[in-house]
């Protein structure tokens, strides 16, 4: 070492005085002695001179780095303690941001002014460990003499430049002491650190970037481990469970989702429960939730949970957005002159200012549910789901389940994890009760109660939810009538009428006629690129004369059957189109004779009734149900009743 430090002064001493380098000195420090001489540094000098103007931003931007290599460097010291050795970390430009040395050498460390703040750089103090190993971007050895300025010539000094997982320069770590204490040891020491900053640094922002991903995930999360502790919960799950993170450390989890075999899924390799509607009991409330459950396993063992999940309103906004139940029509699409429509849909428009619930009642196709889905757009609630139900077209035994939901194993063939109904669906928004007279009374009363406080009680369950729907009825039947018939309970008309409406047949606002059949033409043009067809005065004058009993339904199919039998003008009423309105018009004519009249049970007057219908409408059902003032659904309980044959 000796014969090295003489030979490395003279070099240095000839480098200075001519400018030559001797070719036995090592090439990376020759380089940077040149390079030292071209930046003209003092090499008679050798001590810091440029601090940062602000370390406290400069601690502040290194942070992270500084919070990692703190405990390696500590390491390291503990090992070099007492040896006259000091522990550097400077930031990528060679700033010194973290000091550790023993009292003896930091008194010499102050003398340098090799001090937290200070620049280290080549164009600042020479060659150096610190400076030279940022030039070139790989571990550097200084002894004595190397270094280009002399009040450095008593030093060692070892240091590694430190790379992020993306292998960008963020700092260098450097030992330094008495150079007589030199050894090649010591750079294989600060070369081990740098890595192992290196690999703790990746692992500090993996884990950064796990919180963050952890605490950003729109779902709840919960760890928990093999002794059903929560180890681990996030912001969402707190703000889903209305808890503080204290209640949730302490929380039991068998109580707050009561029913889940958690030890069962921890014996089981590989289960895991997916999608499944759980109910979380937190404070004495009842939070429904769709959960998944997954084990995590270490060295093939069970070592605890996660729990995901997502409040079922939640999920439902989404089954809605999928599903499209979405009101398509509005106020403005309501095509009309009449006065008396103008007066309805003001009327209408206010009530949809209101929460009130509303009935609307009409003829069938006179428009019931375009009128319902422009309320629910004109409403508050124009931004929640709108949720149709046909009364008519559910089985009765299905009623129920279809409207309220119903729990897990409810009923056979139930599923098992339990089914929302259109009602939950439908919360935050509207639900249309089409046909609502064809309610069952024992539905009819669970309405009644839904209507009165608002909750629901799936079927097989026995929580109440609380939802915020309007409900918003519609019928073609006269429900006084068939409130006097017991048929439909008085008290639940007037809970649903509290606004009523009541839609125009067309037989009494033809005026509209016209405007109504061009904008069906101007659609069917719009449709059929390649054929485009006008309406004649002659061809409106013709459907004006006609009742149209199944008003702008009926008038559409009308229409829409004479566009497609037209070339390029629409004259001529295709007649057939009115042949069932002919026969409905002729079989309410018919005269009856009182003398054949006979007392006979009410049963046998209502199958002979419905085998005739049947019969006159030559097996259409749809006509059928019409003509006898019924329901589908109804007359198809009343055929299956009687066991007849629809087919002969």
């Amino acid at each position: 070492m000796e014969n090295y430090v003489d030979f490395i002064n003279k070099a240095w001493k000839d480098f200075i005085s001519t400018g030559n380098v001797n070719p036995k000195v090592r090439s990376e420090i020759g380089d940077s002695w040149i390079r030292c001489m071209n930046y003209g540094v003092d090499p008679y000098d050798g001590k810091g001179h440029v601090k940062h103007s602000n370390i406290n931003e400069l601690i502040n931007k290194n942070n992270e780095l500084i919070s990692v290599a703190r405990p390696v460097m500590e390491s390291i010291y503990s090992m070099v303690r007492g040896s006259g050795f000091a522990l550097f970390l400077t930031d990528k430009d060679g700033y010194i941001v973290d000091v550790i040395g023993d009292n003896d050498i930091m008194k010499r460390i102050e003398e340098l002014n090799f001090l937290k703040g200070e620049l280290w750089s080549e164009n600042v103090v020479g060659t150096n460990a610190i400076g030279t190993a940022l030039y070139l971007g790989k571990p550097v050895q200084t002894i004595g003499a190397e270094h280009y300025g002399v009040n450095q010539h008593s030093w060692t000094c070892s240091a590694s430049p430190i790379y992020d997982e993306d292998d960008n320069l963020i700092g260098c770590i450097n030992m330094s002491g008495n150079y007589y204490n030199a050894h090649s040891h010591t750079l294989g020491i600060v070369t081990a650190a740098a890595q192992s900053i290196q690999k703790q640094m990746a692992l500090a922002i993996s884990y950064k970037l796990l919180n963050v991903t952890f605490d950003s995930i729109s779902e709840g999360m919960i760890v928990i481990n093999e002794y059903m502790k929560v180890k681990r919960i996030n912001g969402r799950a707190l703000k889903i469970l209305n808890i503080s993170l204290e209640e949730a450390m302490n929380m039991n989890i068998n109580e707050v989702l009561n029913g889940v075999d958690f030890q069962k899924l921890l014996q089981e390799k590989n289960k895991s429960l997916n999608n499944i509607e759980w109910d979380f009991s937190i404070n004495n409330d009842i939070i429904k939730c769709v959960i998944n459950v997954l084990p995590l396993n270490k060295n093939g063992k069970s070592s605890g949970m996660v729990i995901t999940f997502t409040e079922v309103k939640i999920v439902h906004k989404l089954v809605n957005k999928f599903v499209g139940y979405k009101a398509q029509y509005e106020f403005k699409d309501i095509m009309t002159t009449s006065k008396e429509m103008a007066n309805m849909i003001a009327f209408a428009k206010k009530a949809s200012k209101s929460d009130c619930n509303i009935l609307i009642q009409g003829e069938s196709g006179t428009g019931k549910e375009l009128i319902s889905q422009s309320i629910h757009n004109y409403s508050d609630r124009a931004r929640g789901p709108f949720v149709a139900v046909n009364c008519a077209s559910i089985p009765s035994e299905l009623v129920e389940s279809e409207l309220f939901g119903y729990e897990k194993g409810a009923f056979t063939g139930a599923s098992k994890e339990g089914h929302p109904g259109k009602f939950e669906l439908a919360d935050g928004g509207t639900i249309f009760l089409d046909e609502i007279g064809e309610l069952p009374l024992d539905i009819q009363s669970k309405l009644l109660r839904v209507l009165d406080n608002g909750k629901i009680v799936r079927v097989g369950g026995t929580y109440e939810k609380q939802l915020n729907v309007r409900v918003i009825g519609a019928t073609n039947r006269i429900l006084k009538n068939e409130i006097r018939r017991k048929n439909f309970r008085e008290d639940l008309y007037y809970r649903l009428s509290v606004m009523e409406i009541k839609t125009i047949p067309l037989r009494e606002r033809k005026d509209d006629i016209d405007v109504l059949v061009n904008d069906f033409v101007q659609r069917l043009n719009i449709k059929n690129k390649n054929k485009i067809i006008t309406v004649s005065k002659e061809y409106i004058d013709k459907l004006k004369k006609y009742d149209w009993d199944g008003n702008i339904r009926e008038l559409k199919n009308v229409v829409e059957r004479d566009y497609y039998l037209s070339e390029d003008e629409m004259m001529n009423i295709d007649i057939n189109n009115l042949d069932y309105n002919n026969m409905t018009q002729t079989l309410h004519q018919e005269p009856i004779n009182q003398e054949e009249i006979k007392i006979i049970p009410l049963d046998l007057l209502e199958e002979n009734a419905i085998r005739d219908a049947i019969k006159k409408c030559d097996g259409n059902l749809q006509l059928t149900s019409k003509l006898l003032s019924i329901g589908r659904a109804t007359l198809y309980r009343k055929i299956k009743k009687y066991h007849i044959d629809v087919s002969k």
